[in-house]
C-alpha cells in the first residue's frame, strides 16, 4: 500500500510537472507574439516581474515597476527596427525546471524583417516564476547561437 501511494504521488507529481512545463510554453510563445505585435504594455504588466533583471551583455537592468520594463522595451524595439525588424519566429523551447513552480528555459528564435527575410537568429534564456498561478520571467539573457540550428 505504500509503493502504491508513493507510485500515485509520483505520477501526480510528473502530470503537474507537465502541465506547469506546457503552460510555459504558452505564456513564452504568448510573450513572443504580443513582442512581434508591439503590445509592450500586456508585455511589461502580463509577463514581467517589477523586478525582471535584464542581462544584455555587460549590462544588467533592473526597471522596478511596469511602466520602466515598458520603457526598456520600447528601446529594444525602436533599436531593432532601424535594422527592419517586423516579428520573431519561435524555433525551439529548451527548458529545466528546479522547482514546481520555476523554469530555466532558452528560446531559439528567428527575427524576421518587414521584407520578410530573416534579420538574424537568437537565443533568450530566460526563468520565470509560476505566482498564483501565472507566470512571470525573472530574468532575461540573449546571446547568439552556438551554431546554425542550436543555442549550445
Amino acid at each position: 500500500m505504500k509503493h502504491l501511494f508513493i507510485l500515485i504521488s509520483f505520477l501526480y507529481s510528473s502530470f503537474t510537472f507537465s502541465s506547469e512545463l506546457q503552460s510555459f510554453d504558452e505564456f513564452i510563445t504568448d510573450f513572443y507574439k504580443s513582442f512581434s505585435s508591439r503590445q509592450l504594455h500586456k508585455i511589461s504588466e502580463q509577463h514581467f516581474h517589477p523586478n525582471v533583471q535584464f542581462i544584455f551583455g555587460n549590462h544588467v537592468m533592473v526597471p522596478g515597476n511596469s511602466k520602466k520594463v515598458e520603457s526598456t522595451l520600447a528601446s529594444i524595439i525602436e533599436a531593432l527596427e532601424e535594422d527592419g525588424y517586423q516579428k520573431s519566429v519561435i524555433r525551439s523551447i529548451s527548458k529545466t525546471q528546479s522547482g514546481s513552480n520555476f523554469v530555466v528555459a532558452t528560446v531559439f528564435f528567428d527575427r524576421i524583417k518587414t521584407n520578410n527575410k530573416q534579420l538574424d537568429s537568437m537565443c533568450s534564456t530566460y526563468s520565470a516564476v509560476n505566482l498564483n498561478g501565472e507566470w512571470k520571467i525573472l530574468t532575461w539573457l540573449p546571446s547568439k547561437p552556438k551554431t546554425k540550428v542550436s543555442c549550445f
